[in-house]
């Protein structure tokens, strides 16, 4: 565990400054925690010839608690998200002026943004006078969408959506240039291997979830979904959810509200909330089922590993999950937010009628998710705009 105490801090993973030649790109993300997100996509980016070097804005008081490091640099102006835009474009003014010294100082040749905090001072530095490439990533569906609307025609930021659903959400039509799609990822070793069947037949239908325990995951929805269960069925079923709690005091209450809906229904031999873990591919093989309940999941990187594993996947029909999900071949999508609608896809899965696709089939399907294929794009993204051309 790491924690900066510096407003530059020395760089935690390797790479010089860009001195004539290679692409520098200065990530502003925020986080006060290393709880995964953009954080665990960064972390996929693919590299081989050396060319590009990556580094991360977080807040002051990160700490640094996953593998493989990156390299980070802190701030007292920025933060990922806040209850209220007004408060982080009110920080964006300190962020676009420190973050104008870091390019300075670092010769940083292109300003990546990512939460909402970096949307507002990748705006305002948009806005301002400078040359500096400019490129936001939105990872959410807001419900604030003129706003992104509007950024995504200023010129010298280009805006990424992560897939097609997230486009149509925001009215935006991809453009080169302009509005771009290219989603996030899981590492190409997701990819890679023989897959793993769990031996001989199960009694049980082995379900589980990945992802941290806060309340916009909606983990509470796999639950009700198995108190609805005819006990018959239900008894057929074991659900295991992975993941940290963060230290909020929402999320904090979510979790006891989980293992109190645990106990309310009766699921104790039937559910297992085991916390975090770093085994994410082997927790993945060992089930026959991937869930994730919530409703306008972005680009789940949790989803895309399971299915670069072979596993059917159960998603919401929302967000992201829609351009991963064909329903009834690789997995089966369910009426967001309706527990009884899971219920009946989980009971398909239990009595084997829920997918068509082969496990090598499910992998095939989400291959362009991988992390050399995303990084690809963005690096050649970079390296048009750094030559003053569009993307294609």
């Amino acid at each position: 565990m790491i924690a900066l105490s510096r407003l530059d801090a020395p760089r935690i993973a390797a790479g010089a400054p860009s001195q004539g030649h290679g692409v520098s790109v200065l990530h502003l993300v925020g986080s006060t925690q290393d709880d995964g997100g953009i954080l665990t996509v960064l972390r996929q980016a693919r590299d081989p010839e050396g060319v590009f070097r990556h580094a991360v804005v977080v807040h002051r008081g990160f700490e640094l608690r996953r593998q493989p490091p990156l390299d980070l640099r802190e701030s007292s102006w920025l933060l990922a998200e806040s209850p209220s835009h007004l408060s982080l474009f009110a920080r964006a003014l300190g962020v676009a002026m420190e973050t104008r010294r870091r390019c300075r100082a670092e010769r940083w040749d292109v300003v990546h943004a990512h939460s909402r905090g970096g949307f507002a001072a990748a705006v305002l530095m948009a806005l301002l006078p400078g040359n500096i490439p400019l490129v936001f990533t939105n990872h959410a569906f807001a419900r604030r969408t003129g706003m992104y609307r509007w950024a995504a025609g200023r010129k010298g930021l280009v805006t990424v959506v992560l897939n097609p659903a997230m486009a149509t959400h925001y009215g935006l039509k991809p453009e080169p240039g302009r509005v771009e799609i290219i989603p996030d990822c899981c590492s190409d070793a997701f990819f890679e291997g023989p897959l793993v069947h769990p031996p001989g037949p199960r009694s049980r239908l082995v379900l589980v979830g990945v992802g941290n325990l806060v309340r916009w995951k909606k983990w509470n929805l796999v639950l009700d979904a198995l108190g609805r269960l005819p006990v018959a069925f239900r008894q057929r079923v074991h659900f295991t959810l992975w993941g940290p709690t963060p230290a909020d005091a929402d999320s904090q209450s979510f979790a006891r509200e989980l293992k109190a809906q645990v106990g309310a229904l009766g699921l104790a031999p039937y559910v297992r909330l085991a916390g975090p873990t770093t085994r994410v591919r082997e927790v993945v093989e060992g089930a026959d089922v991937f869930v994730i309940p919530s409703t306008d999941e972005p680009c789940s990187v949790a989803l895309t590993e399971a299915l670069a594993l072979g596993k059917p996947s159960i998603a919401s029909a929302s967000g992201g999950s829609v351009d991963l999900l064909k329903n009834g071949y690789n997995g089966r999508l369910f009426r967001p937010d309706d527990s009884e609608d899971l219920a009946r896809q989980i009971a398909g899965m239990i009595s084997g009628d829920g997918t068509t696709a082969t496990p090598e089939q499910i992998r095939d399907s989400a291959r362009h998710y991988s992390a050399s294929v995303a990084w690809g794009r963005y690096h050649a993204l970079y390296r048009r705009l750094l030559a003053g051309g569009q993307a294609d």
